[in-house]
């Protein structure tokens, strides 16, 4: 009996005996090789093992690929050669020794490690997820000030009995009642839901049934915030169209031109605020703006920002500044410090701008929706979602109403109207 290094090629050249059978053992595992036999018909070869088991009986097993490749029905009518077969005929004939000497297959190991993880997953506290996502977001994040912001929100918010509970009986409805409840604005429901869900999908890519855990926190947080009665900030309702002129007229004549006229672009497009502080010169083509470039985003079409005249005029604004101070830049809001980077933040300036028009504690996110609601009442649906109720102007009665077309499916070319 010859022991062969096995290969595809060595396989579909080996040739059947004149007579008899001849075996081939495998160099790369021990009591598996191919069998070839002589025949009316030519004689043939298989793949097989021979060993003793457990019980010292004689076992002599043959691979069919037809019965035990599991994909073998998609091959009808392009078979392939024998030696395309053999790394699979060796992890079945792993399989089957190991089962004949009694030993752990790998069906056995593939369920231990499953139940190891199951046990290791289920068993951690919610507070040391949460933690060890912190840190991760922390070593990845350079905005070290919203990684604190969010660790704050989640060991201030949560109760310490769900931190302590393990993902095996973390209480579902508090946990999710704690981070929607009315008292949490909305942009921080929306921060900490994100962070919840991604520390439990995290956790069913170990153990998949948590998922199920995952959507009955999303569904209850939905059910929270669809059953407040007010809007997150009432005083945004009291705010006219003068006091948004005359907060715009404050902000072009400042002499913090940077963070003021940056405010005042935010307000002017579409565009988020991340963005419009790192805005280029080169970002802006024929009267658009490109915020991002074609790789940063799947959909770069979506993220073009006509800018309009408002926009434009804005646009003239920061020209001069930069024009009047002799700045040579590639960015709109260079910092002083280096003209060769932006600004990263606005919020030491909005607070002071609130304070004088009589706005204290109103977040930007929030009032520029306002404005954008008005100027262009089909932009974005979130205005209409947390105050449109409360005050029915005609643009955001089209916004609800083409909210609710939207879902029905029979509205066609004929039926619009």
């Amino acid at each position: 009996m010859p022991k062969l290094c096995l290969t595809p090629e060595l396989v579909d050249a080996l040739q059947a005996p004149a007579k008899g059978e001849v075996w081939f053992g495998d160099n790369h595992l021990q009591h598996f090789g191919v069998r070839t036999w002589a025949g009316k018909n030519g004689g043939g070869k298989a793949y097989s093992i021979r060993l003793r088991d457990q019980f010292d009986t004689l076992v002599r097993e043959t691979y069919r690929p037809e019965h035990d490749w599991p994909h073998y029905v998609w091959m009808r009518g392009r078979e392939k050669p024998l030696g395309y077969f053999l790394e699979y005929a060796r992890a079945w004939a792993r399989d089957r020794i190991a089962l004949n000497k009694g030993d752990e297959t790998s069906e056995h190991r593939r369920r231990r490690k499953w139940q190891q993880r199951k046990r290791r997953v289920l068993a951690r506290s919610i507070g040391d997820a949460f933690q060890a996502k912190i840190d991760r977001l922390r070593r990845q994040s350079k905005d070290h000030l919203y990684v604190d912001h969010i660790g704050n929100m989640v060991w201030g918010y949560i109760p310490q009995p769900v931190l302590e509970a393990t993902f095996r009986n973390v209480p579902i409805r508090q946990l999710a009642d704690a981070i929607s409840y009315r008292e949490i604005s909305y942009g921080n429901v929306k921060v900490l839901r994100g962070f919840v869900g991604g520390v439990f999908e995290d956790a069913a890519q170990a153990f998949r049934p948590l998922r199920h855990k995952l959507e009955s926190i999303q569904r209850r947080c939905a059910r929270n915030l669809e059953a407040r009665v007010e809007p997150p900030y009432p005083q945004i309702l009291q705010i006219t169209r003068d006091d948004l002129r005359r907060f715009f007229d404050e902000l072009e004549v400042t002499a913090l031109w940077r963070q003021a006229l940056a405010i005042r672009l935010y307000f002017a497009t579409g565009a988020k605020l991340q963005p419009t502080l790192r805005a280029r010169w080169s970002d802006f083509v024929d009267g658009d703006w490109y915020p991002f470039l074609p790789h940063e985003r799947a959909l770069w079409l979506e993220s073009i920002e006509q800018l309009g005249s408002e926009g434009e005029r804005v646009l003239q604004l920061i020209e001069q500044r930069h024009a009047a101070e002799r700045i040579v830049s590639p960015y709109l809001f260079p910092s002083q410090a280096d003209v060769n980077k932006p600004i990263t933040t606005v919020q030491r300036h909005w607070v002071r701008f609130c304070e004088k028009l009589g706005w204290s504690g109103l977040p930007l996110s929030h009032v520029v929706l306002r404005h954008r609601a008005r100027s262009n009442p089909s932009y974005h649906l979130f205005f209409n979602r947390a105050y449109a109720r409360f005050e029915r102007s005609d643009g955001q009665r089209i916004v609800s109403k083409v909210a609710k077309r939207r879902q029905d499916k029979s509205i066609n070319a004929v039926t619009y109207r």
